[in-house]
């Protein structure tokens, strides 16, 4: 009896000590990712809870970001030495990140899909130095997106203009209608957006081909100058304190006749003006102007890849729910919770009866067929890039997220500076930082 009672405290023992290791042995992935909207949320969770399932003792813990507080949070929790796992970024950020050390490759879960499978934009992003240092979720394009009716109202034709001179005069006649022409995010990672765009489409890069910056330059300049026109005549008051959102809600309210803006504004555009959905009174440029100095428009390709750090905890597991999340039924799922916005990067995908089922791609098929155009003919570019060399500069992410451009652009506007001195400016702070990190090469 005694030996009984010894044995069954025993059993009882170790089977209390196994479910404390099962317990303790629970692995938890931290990802991040920037998709916020509650569509893309509950799809997310849906996918978790199905690989939770099917790996038992591995739980995925998902924090979603807004984009453009994505940099700086990163920033932080390296220099914290505490990274999640897995997180969105820009191809910059993964070309800086990668050349420091501080990620791993993706080639394993490239090789699950299959590269063939991949569109080859995509490849070229995070491609180099023999491995994939990361891969994008989806892609998409910036465009102009604009109201036909006040285009009717104003007497100006939907061709897309061609030059800045010839889009100024549109934004002039539509700004005389009693609205703003154009209305524009201020908050700084999209101020840093159009400086990029703007000097690509104007013929000039912010870089030379040994990193030091270009911001005196004659694209530069007239970039600048050709930003003090449009504050003076066609943004609306108080636009530098507007947010990403705010431009989609100032479009369907009718208190602005165009914006630059990404697919996803199409539910923006569903929620508050239906009626003007109805109508058909939203409508898409294919193209955009250029500058007085450039030959071809540079728009941007929205590409964050998932990017898988270097001191992750659980690497593997982290690597094996990239490969769930990229199967055909998980990834279609996940694509159709912004099926506008969300190009897929799966060939397959984008040609599947499943993936074109979705109604939306029905209804905004002039939006989501205005960017693979742009996607297959005009050579978009990575945020933050004028040029595909640019993503071989190392810095790219720290000039970024400095305020450095944002500021040459506030003095121009708010600061009564001469572009040239603000350009001068930004200059001389650009070449001590990227001096002080030890990247200068001129």
């Amino acid at each position: 009896m005694y030996f009984r009672s010894m044995l069954t405290g025993a059993l009882a023992a170790v089977s209390i000590a196994g479910f404390a290791a099962t317990a303790s042995a629970e692995k938890v992935v931290t990802i991040w990712h920037t998709e916020p909207n509650p569509r893309t949320v509950a799809v997310m969770k849906e996918i978790i809870a199905e690989f939770e399932a099917a790996n038992p003792g591995v739980k995925i813990s998902q924090e979603p970001i807004p984009w453009g507080d994505l940099d700086t949070k990163l920033q932080a929790a390296l220099a914290a030495g505490a990274p999640p796992d897995l997180s969105h970024g820009q191809a910059y950020v993964e070309r800086s990140l990668s050349a420091k050390g501080l990620l791993q490759p993706l080639d394993e879960v490239v090789e699950s899909i299959g590269e063939d499978d991949i569109y080859d934009v995509v490849k070229k992003l995070n491609y180099h130095d023999g491995h994939y240092w990361g891969l994008a979720h989806a892609i998409g394009t910036d465009l102009i997106v604009y109201r036909k009716d006040y285009y009717k109202e104003a007497g100006i034709s939907e061709e897309p203009p061609k030059t800045w001179d010839e889009w100024l005069d549109n934004l002039k006649k539509l700004s005389a209608q009693g609205r703003a022409g154009l209305s524009l995010a201020g908050p700084g990672f999209f101020l840093n957006e159009e400086v990029y765009m703007w000097t690509g489409s104007n013929g000039g890069r912010l870089f030379d081909e040994n990193g030091r910056p270009t911001f005196t330059e004659k694209p530069v300049l007239e970039m600048l100058e050709f930003w003090k026109e449009l504050d003076e005549c066609c943004l609306p008051k108080g636009w530098l304190s507007h947010t990403y959102a705010d431009t989609f809600a100032n479009l369907a309210t009718g208190n602005a006749s165009e914006i630059l803006g990404w697919g996803r504004g199409a539910y923006e555009f569903e929620k508050y003006a239906a009626e003007v959905v109805e109508a058909g009174n939203f409508g898409v440029h294919p193209a955009k102007p250029v500058g007085p100095s450039g030959s071809k428009f540079v728009t941007q390709l929205d590409c964050e890849p998932w990017m898988l750090f270097k001191d992750a905890k659980h690497p593997e597991e982290a690597k094996e729910f990239l490969k769930f999340f990229y199967r055909t039924d998980n990834y279609t799922k996940y694509i159709h919770t912004v099926p506008t916005h969300f190009f897929p990067i799966r060939k397959s995908v984008r040609q599947s009866a499943e993936y074109q089922s979705h109604p939306y791609l029905e209804k905004w098929a002039f939006w989501v067929d205005a960017q693979e155009n742009v996607i297959a003919n005009h050579d978009p570019k990575p945020l933050m890039m004028t040029e595909w060399d640019d993503l071989q500069l190392p810095f790219i992410q720290e000039v970024a997220t400095s305020g450095i451009l944002i500021d040459m652009v506030t003095d121009v506007l708010r600061r009564d500076k001469a572009p040239k001195d603000a350009a001068q400016r930004a200059q001389d702070r650009a070449e001590k930082l990227i001096t002080q990190l030890g990247y200068k090469k001129w």
